[in-house]
């Protein structure tokens, strides 16, 4: 497969320009796909910041003393798009791994294949359990608490301080909406609670708003709204539940909750009351103004990306990923085959990154892919995210 003895390529990557490009001996190609055009459009904020970070550690020197280019390609948030540039990156680019790639549905359309060529696809932005299944898919790890372990963390809070609820539910009609919504029936069942569903309404991720099933979902009568949406659609379903006067309990899926991006659209004052869990530091938040970990990452920013936004969450969220990608690269010594770099991915023990929260590290096992098992619930004060009085820090088993 490989032509260049000292020639190793990983996926990671996303800008166009560089895919054409050979990688040169010595040289580490990363790759990616990330929806640089499309409705989700603003979650390519993620690769935008890595492709920075790796040029960060090119100018100290590299990896083990290799180089890193990024290969970074847009999928536009349409899996078979994601299949054609994946299939590129691993057929064209010889790449030995995937990272980071964004999206459940992408995500799923490429498994498959990645998992038959043994090709390692690591700490992907999708939490589906299928991403966390070491005897079904054991070159696949997710990068995000799974979809079922957060919703069952809510469904432990609304049976807990809301015992009674009647609960509406917006989600995406894709295994992320699907599945997200089981796990949240299954908790409440487990927990025997008396909350109910009374309604549910999924849309499409081509829609253009989602603002009729918000109406319906108002009118319900419901006192609890599990908003478990992404992007322009968390925030039209905000603001329309805010302008209907709908003030219900509302519920942000982790990957919706960021300030700049997804609650400021909305209105901070419709989003005021809005509960989340969390793992990492909220950016701009004063609490971390003095972090170590913190003022890392604004360093960085300001050296290598002055154009980023640093009221971005997920320009935090990305180069905290990078971050751990770099740590496993390392751990695998001069050994970057396919094989070693999926060994050292399913080996963390305790790993602390910069951007977790202070007491939450990373670990993972043969048998346990999931990197995140606990997580501080938060309610948003129309501010910021600070911590809810009475519910410390959860963790699922």
């Amino acid at each position: 497969m490989f032509r260049l003895s000292r020639r190793i390529v990983l996926a990671l990557g996303v800008f166009a320009a560089s895919s054409c490009a050979h990688a040169a001996d010595d040289e580490l190609v990363l790759g990616q796909t990330m929806p640089y055009s499309g409705p989700a459009s603003a979650l390519s904020a993620v690769g935008k910041v890595q492709t920075r970070y790796f040029q960060m550690l090119n100018d100290q020197g590299g990896i083990n003393g290799r180089k890193v280019r990024l290969i970074s390609l847009d999928d536009s948030y349409s899996p078979p798009k994601a299949v054609e540039q994946t299939r590129k990156l691993v057929e064209s680019e010889g790449a030995v791994a995937i990272f980071g790639s964004m999206g459940t549905a992408q995500n799923s359309a490429v498994q498959k294949y990645l998992n038959s060529k043994k090709i390692p696809q690591l700490f992907v932005f999708a939490a589906s359990a299928r991403f966390a299944d070491p005897k079904a898919a054991p070159y696949s790890l997710a990068g995000m608490m799974l979809f079922a372990t957060e919703a069952a963390l809510y469904a432990n809070v609304v049976a807990d301080t809301l015992p009674d609820a009647k609960i509406a539910v917006l989600y995406q009609n894709d295994d992320y909406g699907r599945e997200y919504l089981k796990g949240f029936k299954d908790q409440l069942a487990k927990r025997n609670a008396s909350a109910e569903i009374v309604a549910a309404a999924p849309y499409e991720v081509t829609a253009p708003s989602v603002e009729s099933q918000i109406v319906a979902l108002a009118s319900s009568g419901a006192n609890v709204f599990l908003n478990a949406s992404t992007g322009k659609f968390t925030s039209q379903a905000i603001r329309k539940a805010g302008e209907l006067g709908w003030r219900a309990q509302q519920f942000l899926p982790i990957g919706s909750n960021f300030v700049a991006t997804i609650l400021k659209p909305a209105g901070l004052d419709y989003a005021k009351g809005a509960i989340s869990a969390v793992q990492m530091k909220t950016v701009g938040d004063p609490e971390w103004i003095n972090d170590p970990g913190y003022v890392e990452w604004l360093t960085f920013m300001k050296k290598y990306y002055p154009e980023g936004d640093t009221t971005e969450q997920l320009n935090f969220v990305g180069w905290n990923m990078a971050v751990l990608m770099n740590k496993v690269i390392a751990a695998c010594g001069s050994d970057l085959s396919a094989e070693n770099i999926l060994k050292q991915a399913i080996s963390l023990k305790n790993v602390e990154l910069p951007g977790l929260l202070p007491g939450f590290s990373i670990t993972t096992s043969a048998d346990d892919y999931r990197l995140y098992r606990k997580a501080r619930v938060e309610r948003f004060d129309g501010e910021r995210w600070v911590p809810v009085p009475g519910i410390p820090i959860v963790e699922v088993p």
